[in-house]
């Protein structure tokens, strides 16, 4: 893989698992009830739920590559267009609400969590479809870039946790500023996607 394209796809990656998301939010809100060290079982099922479907994500995305040979070149266009939604649902999207009461963070909670979470299939989707499988087809280079992009999302997961409270109270007040530039970030990997830039 050229290192430009890798360049794309880590910004597209990490703007796309660093954005609000039920897993993030799911973390800022019980980092902030619970602290991390009662959450460190939450974010283990988290992780194991992301290095899981990356590699399912990998393993589908190159099937499919060998049993309907050119489709990837459609892959890439609904990449693209899963991208532009997500920069859209991002644009609109409300600072989370306050949160009653909740069970105490557990792993199967975020392995579940991961497992269903709709945002993540299709990141793991669009990120081997679109940049990792037109440039790589081995079984250990795949598993390698599924590790790294559980890695970018483990950060970004971090990233929400440790904020807690302080950037749950930032982004209640600017959410619209933060919203506007991951959309644009989004949109501005689309178009990279789509080679327009």
């Amino acid at each position: 893989m050229p290192f430009s394209v890798f360049l794309d796809m880590s910004v597209s990656a990490a703007v796309t698992v660093w954005s609000p998301g039920p897993n993030n939010i799911l973390l800022l809100s019980t980092a902030s009830k619970y602290g991390i060290r009662r959450n460190l079982k939450l974010l283990l099922g988290i992780w194991s739920g992301s290095l899981t479907l990356m590699c399912l994500s990998g393993i589908f995305c190159s099937t499919l590559g060998r049993v309907i040979p050119g489709i990837q070149i459609y892959m890439k266009y609904a990449g693209a267009a899963y991208i532009l939604w997500l920069a859209w649902q991002t644009l609109k999207r409300k600072p989370p609400e306050e949160s009653g009461d909740s069970k105490e963070p557990s792993y199967l909670m975020g392995l579940f969590l991961q497992l269903l979470n709709v945002k993540i299939i299709l990141y793991g989707l669009t990120m081997f479809s679109t940049f990792i499988l037109p440039y790589e087809t081995r079984i250990p280079m795949l598993f390698l870039y599924a590790v790294y992009l559980m890695v970018l999302g483990a950060i970004g997961n971090l990233i929400w946790a440790f904020a807690g409270n302080l950037l749950k109270q930032f982004y209640e007040v600017h959410y619209k500023l933060m919203n506007l530039v991951m959309a644009l970030l989004l949109i501005w990997c689309a178009a990279r996607i789509l080679g327009i830039l």
